[in-house]
């Protein structure tokens, strides 16, 4: 049986993720800082210690991280979202198969300023990037594949009742996605079984833009359509 882990699977894009696993038959772990009575959770705080990992998890063929944390301290920032993920690759690294996947998700901040989300955050997430790069070289050569999914704004269990059909801030989004939507939890999780899977056998070291668009479109353009602006060519 294929056996994946998600890293912070309990809620927001981690637990859709999750779904999508079980349903496809996978034996699935989750781990975070909380507990959960859902089935193989494993309670590991990643910024400080993983070892309880080595112990409970067995041979790996996918490891995804969707964890995020929320909060404004720095040092908390980089701990959780840069040295927990080495902390969990080095724990588990002999446990990954050949062929293994690693799938991290990152964030559009990673490529934009977003002035809402603070300097950490960025910074963070652009750092993940190249973290992403440096294990995909160094894990090569035991067949091992790190890929990085940058999304955009989200709509996820979390905010459900926030942007319903007549948000505003919905539908200025969809406004200027080209594709004409926002984006679900379900188009995150969709990727991650795609990376998940030999059909991406030769994908790594790879950041994938999931925005319907939106980061091709110019800033002028958007202005411009925005305040019917245009002008002739």
């Amino acid at each position: 049986m294929t056996t994946s882990v998600v890293i912070g699977g309990t809620s927001g894009i981690g637990s859709v993720i999750t779904s999508n696993l079980i349903n496809r038959g996978d034996e699935v772990y989750t781990v975070s800082r909380r507990n959960s009575l859902s089935t193989n959770h494993i309670c590991c705080d990643i910024s400080s210690d993983c070892s309880v990992l080595i112990d409970l998890i067995p041979r790996v063929d996918y490891l995804i991280f969707a964890h995020r944390y929320r909060g404004d301290d720095w040092s908390q920032t980089f701990d959780v979202t840069l040295k927990g993920v080495d902390n969990v690759i080095k724990a588990i690294s002999n446990k990954l198969n050949k062929e293994s996947s690693v799938v991290m998700i990152s964030s559009n901040a990673s490529q934009f300023i977003f002035t809402e989300q603070p300097a950490q955050y960025h910074s963070s997430r652009a750092a993940l990037e190249g973290l992403m790069r440096y294990y995909a070289v160094v894990y090569g050569k035991n067949h091992v594949r790190f890929n990085c999914i940058l999304p955009a704004s989200l709509i996820k269990p979390e905010n459900l009742d926030f942007f319903t059909k007549n948000n505003k801030v919905r539908k200025l989004i969809e406004n200027i996605t080209p594709l004409g939507r926002m984006g679900r939890a379900e188009d995150i999780a969709n990727i991650v079984m795609f990376l998940c899977s030999s059909k991406s056998a030769f994908l790594t070291g790879n950041s994938f833009m999931v925005d319907g668009g939106l980061s091709l479109v110019g800033q002028e353009s958007i202005a411009r359509n925005l305040e019917n602006l245009n002008h002739d060519k």
